[in-house]
């Protein structure tokens, strides 16, 4: 048996779009879609990897992002060209802190907005909790305590989904692995099927068939690792 070696496999904007318009019935094989068309199918695709940040926590747009602590400042904003210059987190994930000449990752509490401004006043120290906030393509993270000189020669690791990257040329292909096509041409297909007039009947099928991708393609996006369960002996 041959093979072809080959374990990677791309799609580029327009022919996610074209296949997509396939599915509805709207374009026959080997038939091109005109420029309208192709630019409508261009914004719904886009907008439908903006949905797709809301359905978990997938492993491949994990991102570390290591930064030090600025002295008596608490308060960052996170984006591109922002402060912490780097893609936003859609979620924060986990934090912590390694100490300078220390060996030690020292865990950071992420916590919710309500809890974090009931924390205390303090002189500055290293930081042990954080908290953040999502806005438009940008965030704000804080620190507590504030930081002080001790704080300024530690670093803070920050591991947090970052946004999907869209679509601006015709030639781009997918941030997502290749078991995402079939979820993403699906999607689209049902954006796009009431403006191509498909009828409520038909986009319900393609509604079910596109759950099914849609089911097998988030399995693949959970990390492995074995579960472990002990005894609660307190009483």
């Amino acid at each position: 048996m041959t093979t072809s070696g080959i374990s990677s496999y791309q799609l580029t904007r327009d022919e996610i779009i074209t296949a997509s318009v396939r599915k509805l019935g709207a374009v026959a094989r080997g038939q091109t879609l005109d420029t309208d068309d192709i630019t409508t199918g261009a914004q719904a695709l886009n907008t439908l990897l903006a949905s797709y940040r809301t359905i978990g926590m997938p492993l491949w747009a994990r991102k570390e992002y290591p930064f030090s602590p600025t002295l008596n400042t608490s308060s960052y904003t996170i984006g591109s060209g922002q402060t912490l210059d780097t893609p936003y987190p859609v979620h924060l994930l986990e934090a912590f802190r390694v100490d300078s000449g220390g060996l030690t990752k020292i865990p950071i509490d992420i916590k919710a907005s309500v809890d974090f401004n009931q924390l205390p006043l303090t002189p500055g120290g290293p930081p042990l909790i954080l908290n953040y906030t999502p806005q438009i393509n940008v965030g704000t993270l804080k620190l507590w305590p504030t930081p002080d000189s001790s704080a300024t020669t530690s670093t803070v690791t920050l591991i947090y989904q970052r946004p999907f990257e869209y679509f601006t040329v015709s030639t781009d292909t997918m941030d997502m692995p290749e078991e995402w096509y079939n979820p993403v041409i699906y999607g689209l297909a049902v954006l796009l099927a009431p403006e191509w007039g498909i009828s409520l009947m038909d986009r319900r099928e393609l509604k079910e068939e596109l759950k099914t991708y849609l089911d097998m393609a988030m399995q693949t996006g959970v990390e492995d690792g074995p579960f472990s369960f002990s005894p609660n002996r307190q009483r």
